[in-house]
């Protein structure tokens, strides 16, 4: 059972002399295995800044690790189990990384990328429906290779002869069924940087969109969240983190693979996204107010997206102008030269 904050601020006990006391006239023991036990993480974080005592009882590693296997399955794997036992304050600091989201309102555009200090990255990723785990997988991708840096970076989960039963009834009701998907679908996908020791969550959790493809039946459903991309007026000066889920129609996922696009529609190369990448894992972090928050990120950024795809058609359009005027021109300076 997990329980909020709230309760343990109005957790008391009866002294001798049948007065209230507060929580810190219970045994640290109690506070520790039948308290804290119960919190989850946001809650936990929070109770650990209200005084000295809870802040030591927070800190203890089993609580986090607790809390990271139960929120990410996938954290359970030995080799995610390593890796995070390597940061700075263990699962803590993994929870921290992961459960918040990275902010596209900063500086850390500026930082400067070393490709060379990220060889490999690990993709912990969680696929839930009605809160009931469906996919969990830990994928390894080497990123020091000259194919990985020049082809179109690409990460799937499932290779393509690959399915994994959801137990799912598949919808009848186009619009109703995603809808409904869209509530009751949620995706985890932790980018992990071994060696830099840091993890950022590149999933906007509940679903920005979820389409019926008219041909095959197959679902769609896209998870997406908004990164700072480089250098301010490009077309990479914001990037998307898609994430596509595909169920087939036995209502079977039949892919999960998660690309980088820029605000040009741009498919970018491994060297460009691990660069973004870089960035957003050492850029500053927030929770999300709601679940709606990280679609309407990803809802302004295609608008800008539209927006700048619209100024170029009206540059272009000057430009074919310009050059219908200079041809017409040209064909009148001629007739004069030749004819007079």
């Amino acid at each position: 059972m997990v329980c909020t904050l709230s309760k343990l601020n109005t957790a008391t006990t009866t002294d001798e002399s049948g007065g209230a006391a507060t929580i810190s006239a219970l045994h640290q023991d109690i506070i520790l295995t039948h308290i804290l036990t119960c919190l989850d993480g946001p809650s936990l974080a929070s109770a650990s800044s209200t005084c000295s005592q809870l802040n030591t009882l927070s800190s203890h590693e089993h609580l986090w690790s607790n809390i990271c296997h139960s929120t990410w399955p996938s954290t359970t794997t030995p080799r995610v189990r390593h890796v995070i036992s390597t940061f700075p304050l263990t699962s803590r600091s993994f929870f921290s990384d992961s459960f918040s989201t990275v902010t596209v309102h900063g500086n850390h555009h500026h930082h400067r990328v070393n490709l060379e200090n990220t060889p490999e990255i690990l993709s912990a990723v969680d696929l839930f429906h009605r809160r009931r785990i469906i996919l969990s997988k830990v994928v390894e991708t080497e990123t020091g290779s000259g194919w990985f840096r020049c082809s179109p970076f690409r990460v799937d989960i499932l290779d393509p002869k690959d399915s994994v039963e959801t137990g799912m009834d598949y919808p009848i009701n186009d619009d109703e069924a995603c809808r409904n998907l869209e509530e009751e679908l949620r995706l985890s996908w932790i980018v992990i940087d071994p060696r830099g020791k840091r993890a950022i969550n590149v999933s906007s959790g509940k679903p920005v969109s979820v389409n019926r493809h008219w041909l095959t039946g197959e679902i769609h459903a896209i998870f997406a969240t908004v990164l700072h991309g480089g250098e301010r007026g490009s077309a990479r000066e914001f990037a998307v983190c898609n994430l596509l889920v595909t169920l087939g129609g036995e209502m079977k996922v039949r892919e999960a693979c998660f690309q980088i696009e820029d605000m040009d529609g741009i498919l970018l190369n491994g060297r460009d996204s691990l660069g973004i990448l870089q960035r957003g894992l050492v850029g500053g972090r927030k929770r999300l107010r709601s679940e709606m928050e990280g679609r309407e990120m990803y809802v302004e950024f295609v608008k800008k997206k539209m927006e700048r795809k619209e100024r170029k058609l009206r540059s272009e359009r000057r430009l074919d102008m310009l050059c219908v005027v200079i041809a017409a021109f040209s064909v009148v300076a001629f007739s004069i030269l030749f004819l007079s």
